[in-house]
């Protein structure tokens, strides 16, 4: 993340134009995305909405009057879920100090109940790397959490 760029957001000088604007906010969001705070808040959000998103998907599917299976609908919308979470998580390593300050950010109950149902999510599929991988940063929260 360029702290200038943001820095430069405050001072005197205002971009011209509206697309000047754009281009500047839209280079801080993907340095943001490219950030530790970005994937614990993500991974975090994303395990913690899951029930939302898969009673919006039970819904839109029963519109649809397809008489899919509301079980396999349920099972593919965790699997949306947990794969995407595990896209952001997977790049958290709790022994990097700039990764472990953004684990420090998010450490609440919260992200704790999340990896555990991370782990408990791919425990079940037999993905044990992933949930060695989990543990690791589910020990971290936990020391944070004493």
């Amino acid at each position: 993340m360029d702290i200038n760029k943001i820095f430069n957001l405050f001072n005197d000088k205002e971009p011209e134009s509206l697309k000047e604007k754009a281009e500047v906010i839209d280079v801080l969001l993907k340095d943001y995305q490219n950030h530790p705070l970005f994937w614990v808040g993500m991974f975090k959000k994303l395990i913690h909405n899951h029930t939302t998103f898969n009673t919006q998907l039970l819904k839109f599917f029963n519109d649809l009057d397809e008489g899919l299976n509301k079980v396999d609908v349920d099972k593919a919308g965790e699997y949306i879920i947990f794969t995407k979470s595990w896209e952001y998580i997977k790049k958290i390593d709790p022994s990097n100090l700039q990764h472990q300050e953004a684990l420090y950010h998010f450490a609440d109950d919260y992200l704790k109940t999340a990896i555990e149902l991370s782990i408990s999510y791919f425990q079940e599929q037999e993905e044990y790397e992933k949930c060695s991988h989990l543990k690791k940063n589910l020990d971290f929260i936990k020391l944070l959490l004493t």
